[in-house]
């Protein structure tokens, strides 16, 4: 990217959105994935590479 390149949606994702109850190919507990490989895999390591374990829920601090 140059100099001049503006990113407008820089969106991250973290451990918890990587979970198999959210995946599109997930059947449920009892059959599992339909795929042979996991799909969310590469972007898994990528939040554990770079802590970003947990999102900071700030709507607790106000609801506590």
């Amino acid at each position: 990217m140059s100099d001049n390149t503006r990113i407008y949606d820089k969106f991250e994702y973290h451990l918890e959105d990587t979970y198999c109850v959210d995946c599109l190919y997930s059947t449920g507990k009892k059959r599992g994935c339909n795929r042979s490989e996991c799909c969310c895999e590469d972007i898994r390591a990528d939040a554990i590479a770079n802590g970003r374990i947990e999102r900071d829920h700030r709507w607790n601090k106000w609801h506590t």
